[in-house]
């Protein structure tokens, strides 16, 4: 079916704008960096565990982290300058970190701009398309606890056994940040906006706590896209539906806005499957049901979408065992994602 989607059978290349952050984005770009389309990554910035809440910390610089994936998602350069962005030292003072971090700092030290930086840093690495800071502010999530306390940092999401034992009720944002201009503008002129694949309160839902951001998503005329989790996490998402996930954004957009719901119906490999119910509990696996109904006013797209690819982590990665163990496929995911396109490109031709 994607053999539609071609530059002879466009008048122009559709515009998609992704918002996130996290290996789930990084699977998503992946996959749609092979296709005839401009692509354009909104990132989140509120991490602040592992190598970037240390550079944010120590160096006073913006975290690094997930545009470093998406810097290196798409990438066009050689498979050597990839994995040099994403090499992580072994040791000594800069354990841990990943190079890419360390050269975006740098970067953003040279200009004065993180967003500069970046600019910069995609076109050292030759990036299809363009990878947006969602912000320049100090973004930093409070969240509230099921029992009424707080804590300041999303690196407790995943890394603090209180949380994911009481339970997470809301994020909201320390301080109000100024959502960076490029990014409201690449929205409002979008032909597909894209929230997800990752994290529901670390990655999807922190560019919408922004009020320009969620006002220019709820305002395009671009069809939204939502990208289901696979799995859900302990403390956070225990037991939600793909369509659990949908309502929680509709709540924080105060709109219901999403015009496509993509979710997987394939199990995931049993060898990862147990393992991460050894890490997260069991039936935490997201259920994708197919029918849409009045209440849920969106259209469903159901398909195979997991990787069946065990993940690898570096071993000097100090984030690697929140990361998730089942993920999505890049090339599936870009298909499910591209098919409004490519149904809206056969319409026309008909």
């Amino acid at each position: 079916m994607l053999e539609q989607l071609s530059s002879q059978s466009l008048s122009r290349k559709p515009q998609i704008v992704t918002i996130g952050g996290g290996t789930g984005h990084f699977a998503l770009l992946t996959g749609l960096k092979e296709h005839p389309v401009d692509i354009v990554a909104i990132v989140s910035m509120a991490d602040d565990g592992g190598s970037s809440g240390v550079l944010r910390d120590e160096l006073g610089v913006l975290p690094p982290g997930d545009v470093r994936q998406c810097l290196a998602a798409l990438s066009r350069e050689t498979p050597t300058l990839r994995a040099l962005f994403s090499y992580r030292f072994a040791g000594g003072p800069m354990k841990g970190h990943a190079f890419g971090n360390l050269f975006i700092s740098a970067l953003e030290k040279i200009t004065g701009s993180f967003a500069t930086a970046v600019a910069e840093a995609g076109r050292i690495l030759s990036v299809h398309g363009e990878v947006i800071p969602v912000t320049e502010g100090n973004m930093r999530l409070i969240i509230e606890l099921k029992d009424g306390t707080h804590v300041s940092g999303e690196k407790f999401l995943d890394g603090d056994e209180h949380v994911r034992t009481v339970g997470v009720k809301k994020v909201v944002l320390q301080n109000p940040v100024e959502a960076h201009p490029r990014a409201v503008e690449k929205i409002m002129n979008a032909d597909m906006v894209v929230l997800g694949p990752g994290d529901l309160f670390g990655s999807v839902l922190p560019p919408l706590l922004i009020p320009a951001i969620a006002r220019a998503v709820k305002e395009t005329k671009a069809s939204v896209v939502y990208v289901s989790n696979l799995t859900n996490k302990r403390g956070q998402t225990d037991g939600f539906t793909s369509h659990h996930y949908a309502h929680v954004i509709h709540e924080y957009l105060e709109s219901h806005r999403i015009d496509t719901l993509i979710c997987n119906i394939t199990p995931p490999p049993p060898h990862l499957a147990e393992r991460y119910q050894e890490q997260e509990g069991p039936d935490m696996i997201v259920s994708c049901e197919e029918n849409s109904t009045s209440s849920h006013p969106y259209k469903v797209i159901a398909r195979d979408l997991v990787s069946f690819e065990s993940p690898i982590f570096h071993p000097q990665d100090t984030l690697n065992k929140g990361r998730s163990l089942i993920r999505h496929d890049p090339i599936k995911l870009a298909a499910a994602v591209l098919e409004p396109i490519v149904a809206s490109t056969m319409s026309v031709q008909v």
